[in-house]
């Protein structure tokens, strides 16, 4: 017999139904004629994007069903993250990729909700249902609790900021929080009175003359009309997400925001395609079945480029041996910082307790944080020495 498919199998899949519910969205009989048909699969296409959740529906007919979901303000995200950074076991499981289920209240109190409150979703489908939600619509809402079971990032998402924007706001205020600040490329301007030589020489290029307007976003190529020869060890699907990334990569060079990403290895670019999946909540599987290593190991890998990039990867994944007296810093700093906890020593990091300093070839510093089901995951970094880290 098959088994019964079953959506918020997961604490945040399950909030999010009994949120909908709770705030009178939709009441428990109309949500239970979408599960229905959410179970009978006939959600389709579904898209994601900031404050909206897009699908389409069959029913008598294949309808266009879309969820509104109400976007936090500047303020709201301001008082949000300036409450998780005040919250040290907040910030740390998000940058470890994990979403602490007691945000979800603390959030809600701080008046910057991540679950659906009264009056946060609305519901449009060109069937001529006129219930409120129709049954596509509340299908819909079982699907999005279903992606919300693979990524609870989603809920951050459709309140408006992906994972990578949060974690590099994050990241700034621990480190303003800290009492110093992180250079970033935006803090690079040519022109203007001044300009340092070796900051002008880092700057992006800017814009030729008469040139034309970018494109807002990357397009997706043509899908392809045939398959790959059967002895090629490629598919048509592959092809086109390879044609399409390339795309993305082209538009973020041109924006200045990006290298080409040529110079890593086949490994270090599945976890940077990885790490963009993650952010546009889509399956990782195809990732994975190329991927030379485990699925903990490739999600611990796209954090860390999510974090820092190609740097970030390169000191998740490549392990070398640290002399004592390389590592006799990250000793001191770890003791004055944990004296009761016992320090360990294993390649190029020090840990203690749920820290681990890590030294990378160019002798800096990255700090890890212990994750039950990754090991040591990215936290920040790169820092100069291992106090700052600390």
């Amino acid at each position: 017999m098959a088994r019964r498919r079953t959506f918020g199998t997961t604490w945040w899949g399950e909030a999010w139904i009994r949120s909908l519910e709770e705030s009178r969205f939709a009441h428990e009989g109309r949500l239970g004629r979408g599960r229905t048909y959410a179970r009978q699969d006939r959600v389709r296409e579904v898209e994601l994007s900031p404050g909206r959740v897009d699908a389409r529906v069959w029913g008598a007919s294949l309808y266009s069903t879309h969820l509104g979901v109400r976007l936090l303000n500047d303020d709201q995200w301001d008082r949000l993250l300036d409450f998780i950074v005040a919250k040290a076991v907040y910030s740390a499981e998000l940058l470890a990729g994990s979403m602490p289920q007691g945000l979800a209240a603390d959030a809600a109190a701080a008046g910057s909700p991540l679950l659906p409150e009264p009056g946060d979703v609305s519901s449009h489908c060109s069937c001529p249902d006129d219930g409120d939600p129709c049954k596509h619509s509340a299908a819909l809402c079982y699907v999005a609790a279903d992606l919300i079971d693979t990524d609870p990032f989603v809920l951050m998402f459709l309140r408006g900021k992906d994972r990578a924007s949060m974690v590099e706001e994050l990241r700034e205020r621990r480190a303003r929080a800290a009492g110093h600040t992180r250079r970033t490329r935006n803090d690079v301007r040519a022109g203007g009175d001044r300009v340092d030589p070796v900051e002008a020489f880092a700057a992006p290029p800017r814009p030729l003359p008469n040139a034309l307007p970018l494109v807002e976003a990357p397009g997706r190529p043509n899908p392809l009309r045939s398959s790959a020869p059967a002895d090629s060890g490629l598919n048509t699907a592959g092809l086109e997400q390879l044609a399409a990334d390339a795309a993305r990569r082209a538009w973020a060079m041109l924006l200045g925001e990006s290298s080409s990403a040529l110079e890593l290895s086949p490994q270090a670019d599945l976890i940077r395609r990885a790490a963009l999946r993650h952010e546009r909540h889509l399956d990782p599987t195809p990732i994975l079945e190329l991927f030379d290593g485990t699925a903990e190991e490739l999600e611990a890998g796209a954090i860390a480029w999510s974090i820092a990039g190609g740097p970030g990867t390169t000191v998740a994944t490549v392990k070398w041996t640290a002399t004592a007296e390389q590592l006799a810093p990250a000793r001191s700093a770890l003791l004055e910082a944990v004296p009761e906890a016992k320090l360990r020593k294993s390649g190029n990091a020090v840990h203690a307790g749920s820290i681990q300093l890590r030294l990378d070839q160019s002798g800096e510093w990255w700090r890890f944080e212990a994750h039950d089901r990754l090991g040591w995951v990215l936290a920040s970094g790169p820092f100069s020495s291992p106090a700052e880290a600390i």
